[in-house]
């Protein structure tokens, strides 16, 4: 087994943040953070961040999907390394079908960088996985006061690649799998954070936002399920199996959402008269 020092890598890069982020004065680092840290570097590179993305074809969601060129990335993002994360990254490799489901060009983990010797089990499983090993120093934010005046001095970050990934086997294939089903909405989220911290993108947001986004269009006319259906396959589709699913599934929920059916019969619709609801603030529900 390699010794720890061969492990390292002299790619080290620095991000400086305000000064008025989050815990920009706190010494340590949050998983927030460091997914922040992470999308920033990435932003900064022309890569474009889907922080945590829901996927038809992937349980579980991953901290950052970044993608450029049709290359894509993925970067789980915890405040140390251990077993569960590597784990957690892995699980594209270990998914069933990853042809289906779609396998990233390169995966990453993304840490607080260690002060004690790493374990070389965990160096060791992140190398059979090929996947890289992200590492992040913080420096954080001062305020110095001269007499009346206060000068912040913004948090700076060292990010440095202890380990460079390799291209996951199949990715040539199926990458565009997993690129496919991103969308410019997914990038609402707040990188690392997860539950009721932060809002983020599911299939059932997307179709239901693009319901209310065609019935808007034109508050006053009517429409029928069939004219919505037609609209979502024209806008990319809906996240139904097919489209019978989709007839039989989205009238009640535009019931529950409180838009109003023009006729006594049949599955007729328009627009709500308040305002138009944001994908966001669409209550995620089971098909």
């Amino acid at each position: 087994m390699m010794h720890h020092d061969e492990w390292e890598s002299n790619c080290t890069e620095y991000l400086a943040g305000t000064g008025e982020e989050p815990g920009a004065f706190d010494k340590e680092m949050t998983e927030t953070e460091i997914a922040w840290v992470v999308d920033q570097r990435l932003r900064a590179q022309s890569w474009e961040t889907y922080p945590e993305v829901v996927l038809e074809t992937f349980a579980g969601r991953p901290d950052l999907i970044a993608t450029r060129r049709g290359i894509c990335q993925v970067f789980e993002c915890k405040r140390t390394l251990t077993l569960g994360v590597i784990e957690q990254a892995s699980r594209w490799r270990t998914h069933s079908r990853p042809e289906q489901a779609g396998m990233p060009d390169l995966i990453w983990v993304a840490c607080k960088r260690p002060q004690y010797r790493s374990n070389n089990l965990l160096w060791w499983l992140l190398r059979q996985f090929d996947i890289g090993l992200m590492s992040i120093e913080k420096q954080p934010a001062v305020e110095i006061r001269y007499g009346g005046e206060v000068e912040i001095f913004p948090q700076r970050y060292s990010i440095t690649r202890r380990i460079a990934p390799r291209i996951q086997p199949g990715a040539r294939r199926s990458a565009h799998r997993l690129i496919d089903q991103l969308n410019p909405d997914m990038r609402i989220a707040q990188p690392g954070a997860k539950g009721g911290e932060t809002e983020y993108m599911t299939p059932f947001k997307r179709t239901m936002a693009m319901v209310d986004e065609f019935l808007s269009s034109e508050p006053d006319k009517e429409r029928h399920i069939e004219q919505i259906i037609d609209y979502l396959n024209e806008k990319g589709g809906h996240h139904y199996g097919t489209d019978r699913s989709a007839r039989g599934a989205i009238p009640p929920h535009l019931d529950r959402l409180g838009y109003p059916r023009t006729r006594e019969w049949g599955c007729w619709f328009r627009a709500r008269t308040e305002a138009a609801v944001a994908p966001c603030q669409i209550a995620d529900t089971p098909r």
